[in-house]
């Protein structure tokens, strides 16, 4: 029974990615909380790296460091668990012989990502304009934007009380309420004017549903420790498409 509610919850996040707009944000929530709702989390091992785990799973290097948000795969640590989509089972992975060789050959014989090219006909980048989303929540910055831990960190966390209610940051459309993938537990998706999308993350619970409108700062949900976090806080992300940015750049001053 709880197997088949983890299906149902990650079943939900890929309607959220074709309510949001355009070809590009539909491929931001694709590629972010990915198209296979079947997979298995892998232990990462001593001894492991990224690229021999990708090769025993038969899976592309940097969808594997995308989906788990891993900055630098040589930093790669035992006790890990990656997402790995589409694995029925967790399969055994053998130990480099030379895990300094086996890193070079991480970054030597994998592929980089490809950059979405530009299109005359797709949506056009919007810069950031301060002061278009308002604060989502009160409390005390704890971490910003960019590389944390080995990892990049694609959004801002905001610490307060279990329970502090959390806001729209503008008006916009909820495409996703429930329980999200790779740690960001109960989670809230709302998608704005000028190809911007919020999300709400860590949740205890929410308080909107898949389709409803929200007003800029209406109150979406209450603060948490849901998903991979070490105490309540609200992890907040702003998407350009799909591009993270850094949210500071559109609150405003305080």
């Amino acid at each position: 029974m709880a197997f088949r509610k983890q299906l149902s919850s990650v079943a939900l996040v890929l309607c959220a990615a074709f309510l949001l707009s355009g070809c590009q944000g539909y491929q931001y929530v694709k590629e972010i909380f990915e198209d296979e709702p079947i997979g298995v989390y892998h232990a990462v091992l001593p001894g492991q790296t990224l690229y021999s785990i990708a090769q025993a799973y038969g899976l592309d290097l940097h969808r594997i460091q995308r989906l788990n948000r891993i900055a630098d795969p040589t930093e790669l640590r035992a006790g890990t668990r990656l997402w790995i989509p589409g694995a029925r089972r967790v399969l055994r992975v053998p130990a480099a012989d030379s895990p300094a060789a086996e890193k070079e050959s991480e970054v030597a014989r994998a592929p980089g990502p490809k950059q979405p090219s530009a299109s005359p006909s797709g949506p056009p980048t919007v810069r950031p304009l301060r002061g278009f989303l308002e604060w989502p929540t009160q409390g005390t910055l704890t971490s910003g934007f960019g590389p944390r831990h080995g990892r990049l960190h694609d959004g801002i966390d905001i610490a307060a009380e279990k329970g502090t209610a959390i806001h729209a940051a503008a008006p916009g459309t909820v495409v996703f309420s429930g329980w999200g993938p790779t740690g960001y537990g109960m989670m809230v998706i709302v998608k704005h004017q000028h190809h911007l999308t919020t999300i709400y993350a860590h949740n205890s619970r929410n308080l909107v549903r898949k389709g409803d409108d929200v007003e800029r700062g209406q109150k979406v949900a209450l603060m948490g420790s849901t998903g991979r976090s070490t105490g309540p806080h609200l992890h907040f992300e702003v998407r350009n498409d799909t591009h993270p940015k850094n949210p500071l750049l559109y609150l405003p001053n305080r």
